[in-house]
């Protein structure tokens, strides 16, 4: 048996379509994650990927919209070489369109710029305005395979709270694109449910209800791989993530000084 100071402390990554993240917890899009100064803090913090905003083909201004306010993802290129480049994580691009071609022009951008994973936002309200892709399956079966087809990194899929289709036709979409990431809310619908309806296969990231290493913990075992945090993040700062460790580790038995 090993003594206590022979331990290796306990390893609270994951890996999702084959990339490594080195803490299982990362900000949701849009969370700290406004300007160059809060995306670089959230590098230096112990996150265990760096979500951008969600970016559009070009800068974004709506009253109705103002969640996806945006300079346009042209402005975001540099900043992701950098952070690709320098932070000890991945970066994950979220990007948001009209049309299935934008997002496929954006997906290739981000890739082609270092983002190691292209989260396509479907949650938000203006594209469902738009592109509508809960409303036809056909538009959305398309729009996933050109998304695959155009992005040279892995794309998760971004759910809204309820979507229009049964979680198993959205299943067989996600896999006829050989698609398995999908970020859900973290609610017994938009988890557990999906989980259980859409098939196997599916890797979930559990989006939003963290507020602990406890909460963290709890969406793991109903089968997420990672969570993403949003409003705790905002009220205490990327500080959170390293909080969210140390309970973590506390709570599976690791001693902390």
């Amino acid at each position: 048996m090993a003594r206590p100071w022979e331990r290796h402390p306990i390893d609270l990554g994951t890996t999702i379509a084959g990339i490594r993240f080195p803490f299982c917890a990362m900000n949701a899009a849009g969370a700290w994650s406004s300007t160059a100064g809060e995306l670089r803090a959230l590098a230096r913090s112990v996150t265990g990927a760096i979500v951008l905003k969600s970016a559009t083909l070009h800068p974004f201004i709506h009253p109705q919209y103002r969640s996806l306010h945006n300079p346009g993802y042209d402005k975001l290129l540099p900043l992701v070489r950098e952070l690709a480049a320098q932070a000890p994580c991945p970066v994950v691009a979220s990007i948001a369109g009209a049309t299935a071609d934008e997002y496929a022009n954006l997906a290739r951008a981000f890739a082609e710029a270092g983002a190691a994973m292209i989260e396509a936002n479907l949650a938000d309200p203006w594209v469902a305005a738009t592109l509508a892709p809960w409303e036809d399956r056909d538009v959305l079966r398309g729009l996933l395979a050109k998304l695959a087809a155009s992005a040279p990194a892995r794309v998760a899929v971004k759910l809204p709270e309820r979507i229009g289709i049964p979680y198993r036709a959205l299943g067989a979409a996600l896999a006829e694109a050989r698609i398995s990431v999908v970020i859900t809310p973290n609610d017994f619908a938009g988890l557990e449910k999906l989980r259980l309806e859409a098939g196997t296969g599916l890797e979930l990231i559990a989006a939003g209800g963290i507020q602990s290493g406890y909460d963290v913990a709890r969406a793991l075992s109903k089968g997420a791989r990672a969570v993403q945090v949003g409003s705790a993040l905002l009220a205490e700062g990327p500080g959170i993530f390293a909080r969210l460790a140390h309970e973590m580790r506390v709570a599976r038995g690791e001693r902390g000084e």
